[in-house]
């Protein structure tokens, strides 16, 4: 039972017809949905997140894809919301990140509706994966609250495709964006003793936090570490002042199971500002780590080597929902999926044609695989 190459191809295009940025996911919320209905499927929908399963029995896997994709930005070549056939490759926004993976899995549920599979798969098309939506509005954290499984595949495009390598993902990084307000005392400039510049303190503390014995983990062998930057700083008076505050945003990208980092920063900020500081979270996501060891990863490297594509256990850069269904759902999480992975986030984003029909079969033969 091979996966149809002209659905995978149709409900793609379909896909990237409907816009679906960070936040705005109602519409293509609403396809999923109709296209489940046609199927028989009798799927729910929690803030628009789709989910439903199939089959019974004690072993469970729960299978997800993100709705929602990055704006479009830049200059574009191909029409973005307008899907492009070209050169063998499909053109537009969330074509590889991560509509492709949307796409196989509505093929695998059509497949899986007439076949019998020993235990329970339960499919989740989730909101909110992209930067933008607190940890407490995406759709992974809305759903980890209800929904259980002995395990988690999340799907992103993670094939990179000319070297036939799929990456497994076995955890990554968390983000904790720390928003560090300083107050300073304005003064004239010739006189700056009477005055406290709010911008050398923040330079010094900047200079300390460099410093900071940074929370650190072991993976395959590979040191993990929390890695912390300013990506913006906001401050300054008239010519002739000295300048009375200054803003900084403070970028970390955690290791798992960082939980100390916002004090160790709000630590130096007390020695380098006293009472003259605020803190704040205005955005914060976990970080995990898991068994690179595990049956699931068995699967996929053994269904991987079948269309004689390479294997490998990923670190991953960038945070992933995977992250959300261990951490918070306290499920076994991995990703992997369809899709050209240097292609996530660029303009003129595309998927290729040939390998997203072969990586959607090894999809659907990891899933049967792991659940017969």
């Amino acid at each position: 039972m091979e996966v149809n190459r002209d659905n995978l191809i149709r409900w793609l295009q379909e896909l990237i017809r409907i816009p679906s940025v960070t936040g705005k996911e109602e519409a293509i919320s609403g396809f999923v949905n109709q296209e489940l209905k046609k199927m028989g499927f009798h799927p729910q929908i929690k803030e628009n997140n789709v989910f439903f399963e199939v089959g019974e029995g004690t072993r469970s896997l729960l299978l997800n894809a993100h709705l929602d994709t990055v704006d479009v930005g830049g200059e574009w070549k191909h029409e973005p919301f307008e899907p492009t056939m070209e050169e063998g490759k499909i053109f537009g926004r969330g074509a590889s990140d991560d509509k492709g993976n949307i796409a196989a899995m509505l093929e695998i549920a059509r497949l899986v509706k007439d076949r019998k599979i020993q235990g329970r798969l339960i499919f989740t098309f989730t909101t909110g994966e992209e930067y933008g939506a607190k940890l407490e509005t995406k759709g992974s954290y809305v759903l980890s609250q209800i929904l259980k499984a002995d395990k988690a595949l999340v799907l992103e495009p993670q094939m990179d495709v000319s070297e036939k390598k799929v990456n497994i993902i076995y955890g990554c990084r968390g983000i904790e964006n720390i928003l560090v307000r300083i107050k300073g005392k304005a003064s004239h400039t010739g006189y700056p003793e009477r005055g406290v510049n709010a911008i050398s303190k923040a330079v010094e503390l900047l200079t300390k936090v460099e410093k900071i014995d940074f929370h650190k983990v072991m993976a395959s062998g590979k040191e993990i570490k929390t890695i912390c930057m300013p990506i913006r700083i906001d401050g300054g008076a008239d010519i002739f002042l000295v300048p009375d505050k200054c803003e900084i945003m403070i970028h970390c990208r955690t290791a798992p199971e960082d939980t100390k980092i916002f004090e160790q920063v709000e630590s130096i900020g007390n020695k380098v500002c006293g009472q003259d500081f605020t803190m704040e979270r205005p955005y914060s996501a976990p970080g995990y780590i898991e068994d690179p060891e595990d049956s699931l990863v068995d699967a996929i490297r053994q269904e991987a080597s079948r269309f004689d594509f390479t294997a490998e256990n990923r670190f991953a850069g960038g945070r992933i929902d995977a992250s959300i269904f261990k951490t918070v759902g306290n499920m076994p999480s991995y990703c992997m999926g369809v899709g050209n992975r240097d292609q996530m986030h660029l303009v003129d984003e595309y998927i290729t044609v040939d390998d997203f029909i072969v990586c959607s079969e090894m999809l659907k033969n990891i899933i049967f695989a792991y659940l017969s």
